[in-house]
This record gives C-alpha cells, structure tokens and sequence, in this order.
C-alpha cells in the first residue's frame, strides 16, 4: 500500500488586532477609519473615538470591524439605556444622543439625494418629527426558542440567528414591556413549550394583545394556563396556528387618531410609533393644503391612516391598498367614523406595481395625491400619477434608496421638493424614514 504525506493542517488564524482613528460617521451611524487604504466601517464608534479594532469582513474596497477596546472615547458618546445594547440586534444607536442620531439620518437622506438627483437641500431646512426616544414602540414580534430545556425569548443577536434572552426593552411602550417576564414565567410552564413559534406583542388605545404562533394545537391543560394568564393580566390573547383564533380578552381593537377610532384585526399593519404617526398624519395634511373642494388620491392606504383624517378636510377621497382585508378594514372604519368625515371616502383594492390603464380610481378630478408605500416604493404608481399633473405630492417613505429613485421621475417631470421632513419612526435603530413634499412648477 502506498501511502501520501499530507502536511499537517494549520488552524485558522484570527485576525490581528489594530489600532484605528475615527473620523466620521456613514448614514447608518457606523464610525468611519482608514486602513491600508481601504475604508473601515466600526460599529459603535465615534468620531474622535481611538478604538482597538478586529476586521470582521476585509474586501478589496472596504473592510468591516468589531470594537475590541476604546482607547480614547468621544465626550458624546452616552450610555445605552438598555442591559442588552451590546448582543441585541434590536437597536444600533443608543451609545450616541438623540441630536447625534437626527443629524446622521438628516445627513444619509440629503446626500444620497444630492447625489443621485443633483438636487440640493440646505440640513436647516429639513424639519425633524419626533416624539419620545425611548418607551415607544407599541407593537413587536419577539422570537421564542426552547433548547436544551430553556427557553428564550427575545431578538436577534446582533449579525446572528441567536436570540438574545431579554427581560427588559426600553424601545416598548411601558405597558408591553411589563408583560416580558410575566409572559415568560407563563410560556415556560407550559407542558409543550416545543409548539411555541414566536410572540407578537401590541399596545394601542383599546389596550394590550398578545398573539402566540404555535406550530402544533396545544393541551387542554396548556390552554387553560394561557386563558388563566390572560385574564389575570387583563390582555387580548389569540392563539395563531393555521388560523387567528380569539382565546380571551377584548375582541375589539381600534387606535385613535383625534375623534377617528381606527378599527384594525391583530394580524393587520399599524405603525409602531403612535407619536410620530399622528405628527406626520398632521403634517401631511398641513402640506397638502386642504380646502373642502379638493380630490385626493391615498395610494398603499392600508386601512385609512392618512384616508380618513384626509377625508375630515376635503370633498372627496380615494384610497387605494393592494390587501384585500386592509381595504375591507378601510370601508369599516369610513362607515364607523362617518359623523367625523367631511366628504366622501371610496376604497379599492389594486395591486399598486401593476397599473390597470382603466384603473376607475384615476379620475381627471385628482388634484393632490398622497403614498406611503412599502420599502420597494411606487416606481411604477408615480409614473402614473404625472399624467394627471396633481399640484401636490406627498411621498412618505421608508426606503431612501427607493424614494430618490421615485423622487427622479418626479423632478423631471417638472415638480420641486417643497419641504422635507425625516420621521424619527425608530429611535436607537439605523432606520431611516421620511417625507417629502412635491409641488408642481407653476402652481404657487
């Protein structure tokens, strides 16, 4: 028998620590540093910062970096609010004020429109909506995992499929926070804690619900635990399988906008900041410039966030949702809030990225337009909506890369950026959310 030499195998090397400078900060709050003449992006740095790095992901054009050791820190820097800051994926940003953040958001989302579209935006000029930094998000999924007889609920860890066990998220509203370690001793009793897929937590007006997914029916025994909790913690419970199916608790879930109460099922879309949702309902409205005689058209309305307060304001309103159930939940609400609307509310299912030309809810009578669509935008919508020349466009966005893709079309089809806002939606995350307003040339 022959026999080959093979030489021993080395064991992986670990990256070499360095030491780095920090000198700025990209638009998603990463610091910034030079190495070999490649750019560094460092989470949780600073400006200023000397931090002991390790590269994470080296390229040829860029590298990533880990913080090993802060050398010398930034005198803005602050101490995260939350125990788990450093392992959860959840939030990126509270090491840095609440200014520090708006100033890199403002500065992501005007650069990247100057740089696509040559359109520039003084920073003065652009008006933060923001409410509470912390205590306000009134809805979140949380991920359940039962291995090696524990369980854990909670996020993402950060850059990884592990969940990070949390007892405390001061990003919740109060009321949903209280309920993480009660809501834990109650699923950790449970005889089938293996059935348990995740949790979604909500907190709107009508009070708190809970939605368990489960991938398998639970006992009699389990059920009545999950009954007996929901009743001693005076919460909405639903248990969702194959179906949504009402275990306890109210039944009846709605959100006040002013003298609007939005009815909506546990399953639907809501924005999760309550506060910045009604600043920019207002906001939109104000740049608008509603009188009684106008038409609008509500594009992605969902179930009439911006609709109905729309339709307390002016003669006519269109809103268009590719959801059947969320149009369905609209005409409830237009009904349910009648007394409160100063015209006419229609509702229609489309599918908003392929536009029908006999669309009936594209009429000549549109003169200002409203669209909130999701993250892949309204490339296709927009395209539509210049034909009938509208004065006002009010694009609100949750995607800046999209909404200056969309904003381009607009532009050279003869319209200005009249005002701009940022929407703080997530405070302590890299999100950026914004809106912007449209005017035709010729029209003011």
């Amino acid at each position: 028998m022959v026999l080959f030499y093979s030489p021993p195998k080395k064991a992986p090397s670990t990256p070499k620590a360095i030491k780095l400078t920090v000198h700025a900060l990209d638009g998603f709050g990463q610091g910034i540093a030079h190495y070999l003449g490649k750019t560094v992006f460092i989470k949780n740095a600073l400006p200023g910062e000397q931090v002991e790095v390790r590269l994470t992901e080296d390229k040829r054009q860029y590298a990533k970096a880990k913080v090993l050791k802060y050398l010398v820190k930034s005198e803005q820097r602050i101490a995260p609010n939350c125990r788990h800051y450093r392992i959860c994926g959840g939030c990126e940003m509270q090491h840095m004020a609440i200014a520090m953040q708006h100033h890199v958001k403002a500065g992501a989302l005007l650069g990247l429109i100057e740089k696509e579209t040559g359109y520039k935006i003084d920073a003065t000029d652009v008006k933060m909506i923001t409410s509470t930094p912390y205590h306000y998000r009134r809805r979140a999924r949380l991920a359940i995992m039962y291995e090696n007889n524990q369980l854990v609920i909670g996020f993402r860890q950060l850059e990884s499929k592990q969940i990070v066990d949390i007892t405390v998220c001061p990003v919740l509203v109060e009321q949903l926070e209280l309920q993480l370690v009660p809501l834990k001793g109650c699923l950790n009793g449970l005889k089938d804690r293996k059935a348990l897929g995740h949790l979604d937590l909500i907190h709107t007006d009508s009070g708190t619900i809970v939605v368990l997914r489960h991938v398998r029916a639970f006992s009699e025994q389990d059920t009545k635990q999950l009954v007996d909790f929901a009743l001693q913690q005076k919460i909405s419970f639903y248990l969702h399988g194959d179906e949504l199916v009402h275990l306890v608790g109210n039944k009846e879930h709605y959100y006040c906008i002013g003298p609007l109460k939005l009815m909506f099922s546990p399953l639907d879309f809501i924005q999760v900041n309550e506060g910045v949702n009604l600043l920019m309902i207002e906001q939109a409205i104000d740049w608008l410039e509603l009188i009684p005689q106008d038409h609008v058209l509500d594009l992605f309305c969902g179930m009439g966030n911006f609709t109905l307060p729309i339709a307390m304001k002016c003669a006519n309103v269109f809103g268009v949702e590719g959801v059947d159930a969320l149009v369905d939940k609209a005409k409830f609400n237009a009904i349910f809030n009648r007394q409160y609307l100063l015209g006419d509310s229609e509702f229609f299912v489309s599918n908003l990225d392929h536009i029908d030309e006999n669309s009936v809810w594209f009429t000549a009578s549109i003169n200002k337009v409203l669209l909130d669509p999701a993250r892949p935008g309204a490339n296709k919508v927009i395209a539509k909506i210049i034909q009938y020349s509208p004065t006002h466009v009010v694009y609100i966005s949750c995607n800046p890369a999209t909404l200056v893709r969309d904003s381009k079309i607009l532009l050279q089809a003869g319209y200005q950026i009249a005002n701009i806002s940022i929407l703080d939606m997530f405070p302590q995350t890299k999100h950026i959310e914004s809106m912007l307003l449209f005017i035709k040339l010729g029209t003011k």
